[in-house]
């Protein structure tokens, strides 16, 4: 009979259960229940391969180096980093009679596994996936490339027609409000870009404006003046070509003429910059010294009107010279002396400040007594006449809907639409009598004329209104008003009179009108 070892029958028995036994499964222990988890109730086994276990968990970089050798206890892979991070246990073999706990509590270990290496992966797409941008970011990106693509075509358009610009050809000038919003700077610094970069190609001019809220104005530049004899009034040309080649004149005619019968002994000046033209000289018409301006300028803000210290009502009073010398002025002349005379309509910086419809002689009223003239924001003269009717919410209205910038109230009208206008009665100004006169006129856009006819050291002013109406309509004006004349009327030319004042002095007032350059003080040579 064959005797048999117990202990070598139960380890054939024990080989042959790990041949037939099913593949194992392996779970991973988060880290919180390593911790918590003093004695597992399966069997622990060294881990396996790390390289595995990445490849498993879907890491693209996971380490070559080999697994730790097995045979660790429990307390040295707690010890290990490696071992703390990622621990395999090997569950036990199946059992027939395997209970439910146990069941659930390996089923539980495995669902926690899984859910980890879930949340792992998760957050790693979550880590990878890029930001979505906002839709009014991709908005925004699209309204400035359709802004960049239309400029950029304008300007290739422009280029192709004026790569070799003929001087006749010119530039329309932009009209400006004067507004310091955002569109009006975005507009001129988009000009201006544009200028400098195809400076080499094409002729650009830049475009400059002097915001509405502006007191003082750029100043003007000492180089940019001249003088010439009118012996020499033919080189005035060269500096109108010069304006013309620049696009400044718009194609326009100039009312100045070399051949002009100029009051001898004096001098014809001018300035010109980029921005505007002026010219300046005295001439003798049937016997009397008259002292004539032209001016162009290449933006609607650059005529402009100064009240003393900048409100209506200030009872200080002031030469004219010292107030255009405080506003930089390139060329100043005297207005309505509004502060002399409570009548007529005056509007100043937008705002409405006299409209009284208080009786003042008879039939006429405060307000519509005289004619009016208003400056608009693109730089043109608009009439009111005397008599004509309105209410404040009516004036108001007139004022918001053309844009008026300002009121000259003196008068009256001398010229409208190119017509004529003869004046039989008028409230002020002495109409009938030989009189000193001041008036300013408009040719053509942003173009205009200011003519004063006064007493001299020689001779004596000798014009009715009327006559001088005729003078200013043989210039070729379109539009021209009466200002107030005698001791008033005076033309600031380079800090000084340029005409000659009654009674030989200044005579202090209380605003003044002035064309300014718009070329900002950094381009100024000191």
């Amino acid at each position: 009979m064959r005797e048999y070892d117990l202990e070598e029958i139960l380890a054939e028995y024990a080989e042959q259960n790990e041949e037939t036994a099913q593949p194992e499964e392996e779970a991973v222990l988060p880290e919180e229940e390593i911790e918590t988890a003093a004695e597992p109730p399966y069997e622990e086994e060294a881990p396996t391969d790390e390289n595995d276990l990445a490849e498993e968990r879907g890491d693209e970089d996971y380490p070559d180096e080999e697994a730790e050798p097995a045979g660790k206890t429990a307390e040295e892979a707690m010890e290990d980093p490696d071992a703390q991070l990622t621990r395999v246990f090997r569950a036990p073999k199946p059992e027939k009679a395997e209970s439910g706990q146990k069941r659930g509590n390996a089923e539980s270990r495995r669902t926690a596994g899984q859910r980890n290496a879930e949340e792992r992966e998760t957050g790693k797409k979550r880590r990878k996936k890029p930001k979505k941008e906002s839709f009014g970011k991709k908005l925004g990106f699209g309204v400035l490339s359709l802004i960049f693509m239309a400029v950029s075509l304008g300007v290739l358009a422009w280029t192709l027609q004026n790569v070799h610009p003929d001087t006749s050809k010119t530039t329309e000038s932009a009209r400006s409000l004067g507004n310091t919003n955002l569109v009006s700077r975005l507009d001129t610094g988009l000009n201006n870009a544009k200028a400098n970069a195809l400076s080499d190609i094409a002729y650009i001019p830049k475009h400059y404006t002097i915001p509405e809220g502006e007191t003082v104005a750029p100043r003007p530049q000492e180089t940019s003046f001249g003088s010439v004899t009118p012996e020499n009034a033919a080189n005035v040309m060269d500096v109108i070509q010069l304006a013309r080649d620049s696009g400044l004149l718009e194609g326009q005619d100039v009312i100045f003429n070399p051949n002009l019968n100029f009051e001898p002994n004096t001098n014809i000046q001018y300035y010109y910059d980029e921005t505007i033209l002026t010219i300046i000289w005295k001439e003798l018409i049937d016997g009397n010294t008259v002292t004539c301006c032209e001016v162009k300028v290449a933006d609607a803000s650059q005529f402009r009107r100064k009240l003393v210290d900048d409100t209506f009502g200030s009872p200080r009073k002031l030469f004219a010279t010292s107030i255009a010398a405080s506003v930089n002025s390139v060329v100043a002349m005297n207005a309505d002396f509004y502060m002399f005379r409570d009548f007529g309509i005056v509007v100043y910086d937008r705002e409405l400040y006299r409209f009284s419809e208080d009786t003042y002689t008879g039939m006429y009223k405060k307000y519509n007594c005289t004619d009016t003239m208003f400056v608009t924001g693109e730089g043109d003269f608009i009439f009111w006449h005397r008599l004509q009717e309105a209410t404040p919410d009516q004036m108001r209205a007139f004022i918001e809907e053309n844009n008026i910038l300002f009121s000259i109230a003196f008068g009256p009208i001398l010229v409208e639409d190119g017509a004529l206008t003869p004046c039989d009665w008028y409230p002020a100004g002495e109409i009938d009598r030989g009189y000193s006169r001041a008036g300013i006129g408009q040719k053509d856009h942003l173009h205009y004329f200011y003519m004063s006819l006064n007493h001299s050291a020689q001779r004596e002013a000798r014009w009715t209104v009327n006559t001088f109406g005729e003078r200013m309509y043989e210039r070729g004006l379109q539009q021209a008003y009466c200002l107030d004349g005698g001791q008033t009327s005076e033309i600031v030319w380079r800090g000084a009179p340029f005409n000659y004042i009654d009674f030989g002095g200044e005579r202090e007032v209380s605003d003044i009108m002035y064309f300014a350059t718009a070329i900002p003080d950094s381009g100024v040579t000191p």
